[in-house]
């Protein structure tokens, strides 16, 4: 009965995820038009959704790249001139308005479901939508990217697909054999060298064309522990737990210290966001992450995502950084 009460919430969990990963992220024309043919005389997007200006000749003073986690997943949702969803007080939206800049002055590219290059919007993708908008340039201070989550690696299959082997595929399992088969991201396939392979040429990219920018890979929040197999969601008050998931858990380990690690390699600077949310995910006593129906965070919003609060935490640390 426990089992079957897992899997059930654990489907509606992993149905909320999808809708927000993949059904809202732009379809195949989006991206082409967002990649290559943009009517630059559009208006840009604020953090807060309001109409822009473009943003100042040379460059907006910060630029941000990112998927869900960065373009957030609370309500009330919207989207934005490309169809990508974004949620109410994301990190760049508070960073803007605890830098108190005006509009043009931060730019958020970022894209539910984007990836660096594998589905969704490319972050080459964002770049040119970026670029196309007059956000990149000489004036242009600081550039922070968060990606990784989305794409594929040793595999064809994205976390959505592991996390959904992973619980419900009892012949595959969480760990070797769903590896082995294809089933499931290969964690050993997430390495520092091949994220940094991954991202080197647009960040090169942007290194040439924002001289002066400092750039910055931002890793994501505690999810899960460090250590042991296991995860967990929190249903309302319950926590709910899968023991058996050690691939998983090796892969946000691992995704976790290669963006660390690829920023030593390309020479750019790096936030760990993972020590400073440690103690805070989905079923701690007090959780900056989105569970299911838990009204500790926020009720509508993205399962196994930044809370209003987790956004709080990076904005504030992404200020200082700015600040500095």
């Amino acid at each position: 009965m426990a089992m079957r009460k897992l899997a059930a919430v654990m489907a509606a969990t992993i149905a909320s995820a999808a809708m927000l990963t993949t059904a809202l992220v732009p379809t195949a024309t989006a991206q082409s038009s967002g990649s290559s043919g943009v009517d630059v005389s559009r208006a840009l997007t604020s953090s807060a959704g309001e109409a822009d200006s473009r943003a100042p000749e040379g460059g907006a003073k910060v630029v941000v790249f990112g998927d869900s986690h960065t373009s957030g997943t609370t309500m009330p949702w919207r989207t934005d001139e490309r169809g990508c969803l974004k949620g109410a007080g994301s990190w760049p939206e508070q960073l803007q308005a605890n830098l108190g800049l005006p509009r043009g002055e931060l730019i958020d590219v970022s894209c539910s479901g984007a990836s660096i290059n594998s589905d969704g919007f490319h972050f080459s993708d964002e770049v040119r939508h970026a670029e196309a908008r007059g956000a990149i340039g000489a004036r242009t201070e600081h550039i922070f990217v968060q990606l990784g989550k989305n794409d594929t690696w040793g595999s064809g299959v994205n976390l959505l697909e592991s996390v959904q082997t992973c619980l419900f595929d009892l012949g595959a399992g969480c760990g070797d054999r769903a590896i082995a088969s294809g089933k499931m991201q290969n964690p050993e396939a997430v390495t520092a060298e091949h994220y940094a392979e991954r991202v080197k040429p647009v960040i090169d990219y942007l290194k040439y064309y924002a001289p002066n920018a400092e750039i910055t890979l931002v890793g994501y929040q505690e999810y899960t522990p460090r250590g042991g197999s296991q995860v967990c969601v929190r249903l309302g008050g319950t926590p709910l737990v899968k023991n058996d998931a050690p691939a998983l858990v090796d892969f946000m380990n691992r995704l976790d210290m290669s963006i660390a690690g690829a920023a030593d390699i390309l020479g750019v600077s790096h936030v760990d966001l993972r020590s400073a949310t440690e103690g805070h995910s989905s079923c701690s006593n007090d959780p900056w992450v989105v569970g299911v129906l838990d009204a500790r965070t926020d009720m509508l919003a993205g399962p196994w995502h930044p809370s209003h609060k987790g956004d709080a935490v990076t904005a504030g640390i992404l200020r200082d950084r700015v600040n500095a």
